[in-house]
C-alpha cells in the first residue's frame, strides 16, 4: 500500500512538471506505472482472465528463450568436442525423452527447450544429457541437413553479419539479353492477388527479437528512439552517418522502444502498448512494412539489428485480438496516464482548425489537436467511404469485425499514401481503426472530394471561423524524365498507377475499373514507388486477364462473338486476342495447382510474357530504395522481379498505332563509384512504361493562388513563430530530429492567423510515413502557441458543424436523361458552386459501399474526370457523355444519392 502511495504521488509530480523524471529515472517511473495500467483497463473491461491469459501465453515462451541462451548460443556455438553419436541418434533419443514425461510432441521446439532447462536445473547429476543435448545442437549449426529439423524454429535463428555493400541477395541471369539481377530460385514467392503477402512472425519469434534486444534505455544508449549519436553524450557532434550515406536519426517519434520490449518482454502486453502511445498514439499506422529507422539505428551495427517494427505490430494485434480490445486502443489514444502531457483530452477550448489532407501527418495533427480541445475538420481531395453506423454508435467487442480481406475490402480512401501509396504488404485494415477512433470524436468532422484551393479556399476558412489551416496534402506532381515519346500510349507516372489502382479498386474482381497494362512492363526509378509498382503490375496484370476472359465468356455466351467483336478495331482486337491467350494460361495454372494442391505460381507464365523490369540509371546499392529500406527490395525481387543497372532512358518507339512498343536506354557504366554514360544504347521490349522519378513537394496552391505563400525552391519557405512576435524564416534542418523545423509557412494576415505544413509537403519530413507522423507531433504544440494569440474564439459548435455538413457535402439535386448521348447532372455542393470558374475539372465518383452488386460486378462508377459547365444556386452542372460503362452508370443516380 505504500508503495501504491509513492507511485500515486510519483504520478502527480510527473504530471505538473516535476524533476527527476528525466533519462533513467523516467524510464523506470513508467516501467513502475504501466503495468498499474494494464491491470485497471483489464478490470475496467471485465477481461482480467484473458488478459491474464495472454500473459502467459508470452511467458510461455521464455523456456525456448532461456534454451536458446543456454544452450545455442553458449554451448553449442562454442562446442569444439567430438560428435560419438549421430544426428540421427540423438534427435530419436531426444523424442525418447519427451515421450517419457508424456509430453505433447506437437511444439517439439518448446519441449525440448523444457527438456534442457530442466536438466540444467540439476547439472551434476544430467551432465551426460546436456552433453548430448549440446551434441544435438551443434551439428544443427554445422549440418545444413541437420538444421532442416528445426527449419522455423526461433532457437535456431540467429543474428548475422551485416554488409552493407551485399543487403539484397541476388544473382545474374545470364541466358537473358541483359543479364538482369533476379532473386535465387528457392527464394521465390508465389503471389496471388491482392491478398496481405506478409503475415507478419509469429509471437514466438517476436519474443526472440524482444530478448535479442539489450534494453539500452538503462544506460540511456536507446539509440533506436534517440538516434545514434557520433559520441555518446557529445550532442554537439551530432548523430552518426552510416555506410550507406542514411543519417542515424532513430525513430523519428522517439518512441519508447526499449521500454515497450521490457514489457513485452514480461508479458504485459496492454502496458507495453500504452508505453509505445507515449510518442505514438497513431501506432497501427507505423510498425512492420511501414518504417525501420529504428532497426537503423539500433545498437547492433555489424549484425542483424533487433526487428523492433515486428515487435511492435505484434504488441498492438495481441491488444486488438482480446475481447473489446479495439475499444482499449480507442481509450488510450484518449487517456494515457503514461503521458506526462495529453494523457487526458480537454474539452472544447472554442478553437476551431482545418487540416487539409488525411494522410498520416493530416491524422495525427487532428489527433494531438483534438486532444487539445479543438474543434477540428478534416478534408481530403479524395473519396472518403464512409464508416458503418452501427461502429460509430456502439462499443465493438472484437477486432475480427473491422478486419477484411484485403483483397476484396472496401477501399475507405482514408490515409491518404497510406491508403494509395502502400501496397498490401501491409495490413490496411489498421487504417480503419484509425479512421474509426477519430470519427468517434464529437469535435472532429471529415469530408472527403473537398480540395484545399478548389472547394474551399484559405479566405474561406476565415469566413467560416477557423482559427488555423494545417496544409497536410502530402506530396506533388511527380518529376518528369526528359525523353522522347513520354507522353505516348502505354507510358504512366507509377504513383497514378498506384493511385489509380486503390481509388477505383480496378484490382478486385468485382471493380469495373480497367487500368489497362500490358506486358512486358518497365518500370523506370530506384525509390520504394517503382519497387512497389513493379509488384502491383505483377499481381494486376494477372486480375486483369482473367477478369477479361471471364467477362468475354459471359457476353460472348449471351451476345455471341461476332457480334462482341463487330465494334473493334484491330488494334483492339490484338490486345484482346492477347488478353484472353494470357487468362486461359492463368486459368490452366490454377487448375494445375489445384490437381497437384499448392499454391499457384504464376511468375514462369509472368516471365514469359516479358516480365516486369526495374530499371535504373545507377547500381542497385546506389538506388533509394536500398539505402532507405532494403527490405522492401528483397521482398520485391521474391515476386519474380528482373533489376537492370545503369540505364538511363532516352526514348520509347512506338508500333504501327502510336503505342509504345520498346524502351531505349543509354547504357552507364560505374567508374571510381560514379555512373558515367557509355556511347551505347540499349533497347528493351515494353507494352506499359511506369516513370518513378520522385515527386515535389505540394505547393499547388501557391500556383493557383500567386502571393499567398513564399516559397524556397519547390517547396514552402520554412518558418518559426515567436510568442506575440512575427514570423521568422529559418534554413531547412538538416534531419527530422533537428530541435527547430520551422512548421510554419510565410503566411500571415491582420487577424493573426496562420498556416502550418506538415507531413510530405515539408522538407524536413517528406519521404516516409513515419516522419509525416512525426512532424504532427513537432508541429502540434506550435499550432497551439500559435493560436494563445487570436481573438476568443467559441461560438456554438454544433451550428458550426451543421453548417459545414450543408456546405461541404455533394448530393445529386437532379438529373436529366433526356438526351442519349449525354446525361445532364446537377450535384448540390454549395461551397464548390460558390468558388467555381470556367474550365474547372470535377472528380466523379460514388461510394462503393453504397453501390449494388450484380453478377459479382459492383455497379459503382470508378472514378470519371468531367469538366464543370456552369452553376445554379448551389449546384454544379454537369454533362456526362454516355461511352463507356463508367459514365452510363451515372444515368442510374437518383436525387439524393451521395
Amino acid at each position: 500500500a505504500e508503495g501504491d502511495r509513492s507511485l500515486a504521488e510519483g504520478l502527480r509530480a510527473y504530471r505538473s512538471g516535476g524533476e527527476g523524471f528525466e533519462g533513467v529515472l523516467g524510464s523506470d517511473f513508467l516501467l513502475s506505472l504501466a503495468p498499474w495500467v494494464e491491470r485497471f483497463i483489464g478490470e475496467v473491461f471485465a477481461i482480467e482472465a484473458e488478459v491474464r491469459a495472454l500473459r502467459e501465453r508470452t511467458r510461455s515462451h521464455e523456456v525456448v528463450m532461456a534454451f536458446k541462451k543456454h544452450f545455442v548460443l553458449r554451448r553449442a556455438r562454442r562446442y569444439r568436442g567430438g560428435f560419438p553419436w549421430s544426428f540421427a541418434e540423438l534427435d530419436q533419443w531426444l523424442d525418447q525423452e519427451v515421450r517419457r514425461r508424456g509430453w505433447s510432441g506437437e511444439d517439439r521446439e518448446w519441449a525440448i527447450a523444457r527438456l534442457g532447462e530442466g536438466w540444467l536445473e540439476e547439472e551434476a547429476a544430467h551432465a551426460e544429457a546436456i552433453d548430448r543435448l549440446t551434441q544435438w545442437c551443434g551439428l544443427i549449426l554445422q549440418d545444413p541437413q541437420a538444421a532442416l529439423a528445426v527449419q522455423g524454429w526461433s532457437s535456431f535463428r540467429l543474428p548475422q553479419r551485416v554488409d552493407p555493400e551485399a543487403l539484397v541477395p541476388l544473382k545474374r541471369w545470364e541466358d537473358r539479353p541483359g543479364a538482369p539481377l533476379v532473386a535465387a530460385e528457392g527464394s521465390l514467392r508465389c503471389r496471388d492477388g491482392f491478398h496481405l503477402t506478409d503475415p507478419r512472425m509469429d509471437p514466438r519469434d517476436v519474443q526472440s527479437e524482444v530478448h535479442y534486444c539489450l534494453y539500452c534505455h538503462a544506460h540511456e544508449g536507446d539509440f533506436c528512439a534517440k538516434g545514434f549519436p557520433e559520441k555518446k553524450g557529445v550532442a554537439e557532434l551530432g548523430l552518426k552517418v552510416d555506410p550507406l550515406g542514411v543519417i542515424l536519426t532513430g525513430c523519428p517519434l522517439e518512441e519508447r522502444i526499449s521500454e515497450m520490449q521490457v514489457l513485452k518482454r514480461d508479458g504485459w502486453s496492454i502496458a507495453a502498448l500504452a508505453m509505445a502511445m507515449v510518442d505514438n498514439p497513431m501506432v497501427p499506422a507505423t510498425g512492420h512494412r511501414i518504417c525501420n529507422d529504428c532497426m537503423k539505428s539500433c545498437i547492433y551495427q555489424k549484425q542483424d539489428p533487433v526487428n523492433i517494427p515486428q515487435v511492435e505490430t505484434r504488441i498492438l494485434t495481441d491488444v486488438l485480438n482480446l475481447p473489446w480490445g479495439v475499444e482499449i486502443y480507442a481509450l488510450l489514444t484518449r487517456w494515457n496516464p503514461l503521458r506526462r502531457t495529453q494523457y487526458l483530452a480537454q474539452p472544447y477550448n472554442g478553437r476551431k482548425v482545418l487540416v487539409a489532407g488525411m494522410g498520416p501527418a493530416g491524422f495525427t495533427m487532428a489527433h494531438h489537436l483534438l486532444q487539445e480541445g479543438c474543434a477540428v475538420v478534416g478534408i481530403d481531395g479524395l473519396k472518403i467511404e464512409p464508416l458503418p453506423q452501427p461502429w460509430l454508435e456502439q462499443p465493438i467487442r472484437d477486432w475480427s469485425r473491422l478486419q477484411e480481406d484485403l483483397d476484396d475490402r472496401i477501399l475507405l480512401g482514408f490515409g491518404g499514401v497510406a491508403e494509395y501509396g502502400i501496397t498490401v504488404r501491409w495490413d490496411k485494415n489498421f487504417l480503419k481503426l484509425i479512421y474509426l477512433t477519430l470519427a468517434r470524436r464529437p469535435n472532429f468532422q471529415m469530408f472527403g472530394g473537398v480540395r484545399l484551393g478548389g472547394t474551399v479556399t484559405v479566405e474561406d476558412a476565415w469566413a467560416l471561423g477557423f482559427d488555423h489551416v494545417c496544409i497536410a496534402t502530402g506530396a506533388g506532381l511527380p518529376r518528369m524524365v526528359p525523353m522522347g515519346e513520354s507522353l505516348a500510349r502505354g507510358m504512366r507516372q507509377a504513383s497514378d498507377f498506384l493511385m489509380a489502382l486503390q481509388l477505383t479498386g480496378a484490382g478486385k474482381r468485382s471493380s469495373l475499373a480497367n487500368l489497362q497494362v500490358r506486358l512486358p512492363a518497365v518500370v523506370i526509378g530506384g525509390g520504394l514507388t517503382a519497387v512497389d509498382t513493379a509488384t502491383e503490375v505483377q499481381a494486376y496484370y494477372v486480375r486483369q486477364v482473367e477478369k477479361v476472359l471471364a467477362r468475354y465468356e459471359r457476353m460472348a455466351a449471351r451476345s455471341g462473338e461476332e457480334a462482341l467483336r463487330a465494334g473493334l478495331c484491330a488494334e483492339d482486337t490484338e490486345i484482346l486476342d492477347e488478353f484472353l491467350s494470357h487468362g486461359r494460361a492463368v486459368r490452366a495454372e490454377r487448375a494445375r495447382a489445384a490437381a497437384e494442391h499448392e499454391a499457384p505460381n504464376f511468375v514462369p507464365l509472368i516471365r514469359s510474357w516479358g516480365g516486369v523490369t526495374l530499371a535504373y540509371r545507377k547500381g542497385m546499392r546506389q538506388s533509394p530504395a536500398y539505402t532507405r529500406n532494403h527490405e522492401e527490395l528483397i521482398k520485391a525481387m521474391e515476386e519474380g522481379l528482373y533489376y537492370r543497372e545503369g540505364l538511363e532512358p532516352l526514348r520509347a518507339e512506338l508500333d504501327r498505332y502510336g503505342h509504345v512498343a520498346q524502351m531505349v536506354f543509354r547504357q552507364m557504366h560505374e567508374t571510381e563509384g560514379r555512373w558515367l554514360a557509355s556511347d551505347q544504347d540499349w533497347s528493351m521490349p515494353a507494352r506499359a512504361v511506369f516513370i518513378a522519378a520522385g515527386t515535389v513537394p505540394n505547393t499547388l496552391y501557391e500556383r493557383e493562388y500567386p502571393g499567398t505563400f513564399q516559397l524556397d525552391g519547390d517547396h514552402f519557405q520554412t518558418h518559426v513563430a515567436h510568442p506575440r512576435g512575427p514570423l521568422q524564416a529559418v534554413q531547412v534542418a538538416e534531419h527530422c530530429k533537428a530541435p527547430e523545423s520551422g512548421p510554419f509557412t510565410s503566411y500571415t494576415d491582420h487577424g493573426g492567423h496562420r498556416i502550418s505544413f506538415i507531413g510530405d509537403t515539408h522538407p524536413v519530413f517528406h519521404g516516409s510515413v513515419v516522419k509525416a507522423i512525426a512532424s504532427a507531433k513537432a508541429a502540434y504544440p506550435q499550432v497551439m502557441r500559435s493560436l494563445q494569440g487570436l481573438a476568443d474564439g467559441g461560438g456554438d459548435l454544433a451550428a458550426f458543424q451543421q453548417r459545414l455538413r450543408h456546405l461541404l457535402r455533394a448530393r445529386v439535386l437532379r438529373i436529366d436523361r433526356g438526351n442519349p448521348a449525354v446525361v445532364e447532372l446537377w450535384v448540390e455542393a454549395p461551397l464548390a458552386a460558390r468558388n467555381f470558374r470556367p474550365g474547372q475539372f470535377f472528380r466523379l465518383q460514388t461510394y462503393e459501399s453504397h453501390s449494388a452488386e450484380r453478377a459479382g460486378t459492383r455497379l459503382q462508377i470508378p472514378v470519371l474526370t468531367v469538366s464543370g459547365a456552369g452553376v445554379e444556386g448551389d449546384a454544379v452542372r454537369l454533362l456526362v457523355l454516355q461511352w463507356g460503362t463508367g459514365p452510363r452508370l451515372v444515368g442510374r443516380l437518383e436525387p439524393g444519392d451521395p
